[in-house]
């Protein structure tokens, strides 16, 4: 339960220190007081977003702190997983500093924002006019069903088939369209590859076959001036080796006489062996370069086929036509690889919509078995309201579509007449039918939900008269099994309170703030008098006033 609220600097309170009690405390005051802004401050604590213009003074630090009994609610395995310190009185904080940072604390331990909201959702809910509003809604019906039937495990695996099957759709998506984009394009790949396939080049060939190309243009050429050059070596008087004998036998009487002659007449023998080895050697490469017409022809072609292709695909060099080729291979292979792949996906994704199916199938089971319960305790509990021939239906039907909740097309069939047949909800039901019908759904969720605190902001909207004082009643009685507070401007409801909270403005200082204190008897007194009759009240009014505290807190 809540058992204490500290606001500094937030909205129109500049302090504020309030301590709750157990029960049922009514909260009244005057339109405009201030009520809402203690429910504001409530949420942010809860984990709401916050809103930096909500500062009373944007120089100093805003805090809003709240401590909760929470022994009776089993979270201390949830704080320890966690990682939060626990203790029986929890204390929540939020800070806004004057530089815009904002920090969230959890027992000192600094939190995020959804730790925040996570212990929230197991401290307390608060249930305003629109709330209220939401119970014609098929969405929210749909989720107070489910709150009442406790699918909260059922539709967690719904909805990760859910997010299975919308994954595998996607993947399947992105995949076919890969496919279409290369199989738009695949003609064209395919006959740019059997091109090169055929042509087949070869790294570095364009240099080989331009030097080629070369020699046999101008074979019958290179073969005269091999020819040549041969018999200059070794071909008859005046060649080389001629005048290498020539010298040799000049030197040979002098060869011994010192070290330097015998050299010389050793390199000139060796002059004459090299020339006759190398024209031996041209004579034999003469028949290498013969002209070869045809060859020539084809190395023309081949050369000329190599150039068209580089200049087909941007390219200057033959090993960029292999990597062009080998890029096409693996294309086509991808082509062949993602048509397997959508195959598989497509398998899962019918085992996938197969499991989707069946969790769809227990939850829509599981809300028809518990369907009926409800109605039949929300119906007993508008008895108790002065609705005495009130109808309530839950249909569900389900739907191909398969939603974020499932599949299970819900309506709230409702009437209050005697006589009448129950229509849609939203057809029928008045402000104050909707607003009796939103306290009982509410109560009924949050016991089961075993909440230690509830919180009502004038969800007595629209009804009056003994109506009031019945809903005064349940609010008290529902206060002996959890902590009730609840805004209201009906003296019905108020007097009904184990405790009151009166919030008011005080306008003595420049700038009008936002107080609350909790009134005695007396001050009860006075405060239900002024709700009955307006401000300076009667002692006739003061007397009803005590007479209607006396009688709503039996």
């Amino acid at each position: 339960m809540l058992a204490h609220l500290r606001i500094q600097n937030y909205a129109l309170i500049k302090a504020l220190d309030i301590d709750f009690q157990s029960g049922f405390t009514s909260i009244t005051g005057e339109t405009g007081a201030g009520k809402s802004i203690l429910l504001g401050a409530i949420g942010l604590v809860m984990g709401d977003r916050s809103d930096s213009s909500a500062i009373l003074d944007s120089n100093q630090k805003c805090v809003i702190e709240a401590e909760f009994n929470v022994k009776p609610l089993g979270l201390a395995s949830a704080f320890e997983a966690r990682d939060l310190d626990y203790a029986n009185h929890c204390t929540v904080r939020r800070e806004w500093h004057p530089n815009g940072k904002t920090r969230s604390f959890i027992n000192d331990t600094p939190v995020s924002v959804s730790e925040l909201k996570w212990l929230g959702s197991h401290l307390l809910e608060i249930h305003s006019q629109h709330t209220g509003l939401l119970v014609t809604q098929a969405e929210e019906q749909l989720k107070l069903l489910d709150a009442f039937a406790g699918t909260e495990e059922l539709l967690k695996d719904y909805r990760q088939s859910l997010n299975t099957v919308h994954r595998i759709k996607q993947s399947l998506k992105d995949k076919e369209e890969q496919l279409t984009q290369i199989q738009r394009d695949s003609d064209y790949h395919q006959y740019l590859l059997n091109e090169l396939q055929q042509f087949n080049p070869i790294e570095g060939e364009e240099l080989n076959l331009e030097q080629e190309i070369n020699l046999l243009s101008q074979s019958e050429q290179l073969s005269y001036a091999l020819a040549k050059s041969a018999s200059m070596l070794d071909s008859g008087d005046g060649c080389l080796l001629d005048l290498a004998n020539k010298i040799k036998a000049e030197l040979k009487g002098f060869s011994g006489l010192s070290q330097d002659l015998g050299d010389f007449f050793e390199r000139i023998n060796q002059l004459g062996i090299e020339a006759k080895e190398l024209s031996r050697d041209i004579e034999g490469a003469i028949h290498n370069h013969e002209g070869n017409p045809k060859r020539l022809e084809e190395l023309n072609e081949r050369f000329t086929a190599l150039q068209l292709l580089l200049r087909k695909h941007g390219y200057t060099e033959a090993k960029e036509l292999l990597t062009k080729k080998a890029e096409l291979e693996a294309t086509t292979a991808g082509e062949h690889h993602l048509a397997e792949e959508i195959d598989a996906l497509n398998k899962a994704l019918i085992a996938a919509n197969a499991a989707l199916e069946m969790h769809a199938n227990q939850l829509h089971q599981k809300r028809l078995q518990c369907k009926d319960e409800l109605s039949k305790q929300v119906i007993g509990h508008l008895q108790q309201l002065e609705m005495p021939y009130a109808q309530l239906e839950i249909q569900l039907q389900q739907e191909p579509q398969y939603q974020e909740n499932g599949n299970s097309k819900i309506t709230l069939m409702f009437n209050a007449n005697k006589g009448q047949s129950p229509m849609p909800i939203e057809k029928v039901a008045s402000g104050g039918e909707i607003s009796r019908l939103n306290f009982c759904l509410r109560t009924i969720i949050a016991e089961l939900k075993n909440l230690a605190t509830l919180i009502y902001d004038e969800a007595d909207t629209g009804v009056s008269g003994e109506v009031a004082s019945r809903l005064g009643y349940l609010m008290r009685k529902q206060g002996a099994r959890q902590q009730i507070l609840a805004i209201t401007h009906l003296p019905q409801v108020a007097a009904s309170g184990n405790n009151q909270l009166f919030v008011y403005k005080n306008n003595d200082a420049d700038i009008s703030e936002t107080q609350i204190r909790s009134l005695d008897n007396g001050g009860r007194v006075q405060a239900l008098a002024e709700m009955l009759s307006g401000k300076n009240p009667s002692e006739a009014a003061k007397l009803n006033a005590q007479h209607l505290l006396e009688i709503q807190s039996l």
